[in-house]
């Protein structure tokens, strides 16, 4: 039995859209990952417990060493999954919960000789609150223990959009669910951000003691 790698996995981080002072959370969010420990990475499977993730790309940095340092050009991000849909309908339970495992078999390039992943995590329905990979492994090898066959609709490649028939009046489904998961993040964000002390009296505009304002 294969043991998982040492890497360091970072918490995620939401994306925004937009200018910084009046951002919405887009459904996004992004797991960066690094080997700080190991001379030439090299990963061939990955294994993690999906939930409620609709779909998923991985994004691997490459060691370049014919580079020369002082040019301070930085290695760019290569996709090697694009995309990968976890769950069959975001708007529903079925896959949310499901333990996946990718092999080399699926990614478009080796992953080898690599100095960092980049995992993005998309959900744009705004029927579930959080979205995450749980039990999160890296593996060099896919020799580990057997894992349920994967979903055949998660095998299959995506075929062209079928135009969706449109009726006057109905708004869009899908732009419809970004937009709530736009302002259910920024719900989210405005209630943590609210504080727990009570305001004072006079702290408020427009809030005056009646008592006072008869002598006046």
């Amino acid at each position: 039995m294969d043991k998982p790698l040492n890497c360091t996995i970072k918490n995620p981080v939401n994306l925004t859209l937009g200018d910084i002072k009046v951002d919405m959370l887009c459904g996004c969010k992004v797991v960066d990952i690094t080997f700080p420990n190991i001379m030439s990475p090299e990963v061939g499977e990955i294994r993690f417990k999906n939930f409620y993730v609709a779909t998923l790309t991985v994004k691997a940095k490459y060691r370049t060493e014919n580079t020369p340092r002082h040019t301070g050009d930085q290695p760019k991000w290569k996709t090697c999954l694009k995309r990968v849909k976890l769950m069959p309908d975001p708007h529903s339970e079925a896959g949310s919960h499901d333990y996946i495992s990718l092999t080399s078999r699926q990614f478009r390039c080796e992953l080898s000789n690599i100095t960092g992943l980049r995992l993005i995590l998309h959900q744009p329905s705004p029927v579930w609150r959080e979205f995450k990979l749980e039990e999160l492994r890296l593996f060099r090898s896919a020799g580990g223990p057997k894992t349920s066959p994967l979903p055949t609709w998660l095998l299959e490649e995506p075929k062209a959009k079928v135009q969706k028939k449109t009726v006057q009046g109905v708004p869009d489904l899908d732009g419809l669910s970004a937009n709530l998961q736009q302002l259910w993040a920024l719900a989210e964000e405005v209630s943590t951000s609210q504080t727990s002390q009570s305001l004072g009296r006079f702290e408020v505009d427009g809030c005056y003691d009646i008592n006072l304002l008869a002598y006046t």
